[in-house]
């Protein structure tokens, strides 16, 4: 998935007024939930991987007390983000080279983010390089509830989270090699058809907001579509998975 087109995607002006800045399924409810499930305390150091503008972050920050952190690919979003928050800790980095020292923080948040990352499992490594012992990492994301499907998703000629969407199973299976115990997983899928209905209404179709060049290939880009999510079934979910107290120790030579 070339990185260009992700990152353009999500500075589409468009989709971010859609979502009030929240280019995600689910917008600050999810974020409330992924915080209650977590039982984070005030003060803990969290990192925003794929912040955008940093409008979580500034939830995060302003109701719960967190020293928290994000980062982004983004010029764009960033830029846009530091000049309505100046006060916001943002940074450009990438997910799979984060410019942290190891064992910084207590939480790891990734909302939507893990599945447009060409190289997920070096992304999961350094979650767990830089989370503390018994650090946890909170993600929700896409998946393909029927998993023989996933591969007409990785075909379509437009990128998005849905390219990277696998099976529950694949999943958790890339979290515990990284390291993590998957300690809660929660279906939301119906935040999913909420945000996809969202961007129906807005744009009439969503090979039209994805953007088609003609009428003929919007059509049948539309078709292509509607067959890859009627194979897939894509879902979307909300996980914490903990830093695994044996993966430490087998990593550390113990």
């Amino acid at each position: 998935m070339p990185v260009e087109n992700i990152i353009s995607l999500y500075e589409n002006p468009l989709l971010r007024d859609m979502g009030g800045g929240l280019v995600r399924p689910g917008g600050l409810e999810l974020t409330q939930r992924a915080v209650a499930i977590s039982a984070l305390k005030a003060g803990v150091r969290l990192l925003d991987m794929g912040c955008g503008t940093g409008a979580a972050l500034r939830y995060l920050v302003e109701h719960h007390g967190f020293r928290a952190v994000g980062i982004d690919p983004s010029i764009v979003l960033l830029t846009e983000g530091r000049a309505k928050n100046p006060e916001l800790p943002l940074a450009r980095a990438c997910a799979t080279r984060l410019p942290f020292a190891d064992r910084s923080f207590d939480a790891v948040l990734a909302e939507c983010s893990l599945s447009v990352i060409n190289d997920v499992g070096q992304a999961l490594g350094e979650c767990f390089r830089v989370l503390k012992s018994d650090g946890v990492l909170l993600a929700h994301d896409v998946y393909a509830r029927n998993p023989s499907g996933a591969a007409g998703l990785r075909e379509l000629s437009f990128k998005s989270c849905l390219s990277g969407a696998v099976s529950k199973e694949e999943w958790v299976e890339r979290l515990e090699g990284s390291g993590f115990s998957v300690i809660f997983w929660e279906d939301h899928s119906r935040a999913l058809k909420e945000f996809a209905a969202r961007l129906i209404f807005e744009h009439g179709r969503l090979d039209t907001f994805w953007g088609c060049s003609t009428a003929a290939q919007g059509l049948a880009e539309g078709a292509q579509v509607q067959s890859a999510l009627l194979s897939a079934k894509p879902g979307y979910f909300l996980a914490a998975a903990r830093k695994s107290g044996a993966a430490v120790a087998a990593r550390s030579g113990k």
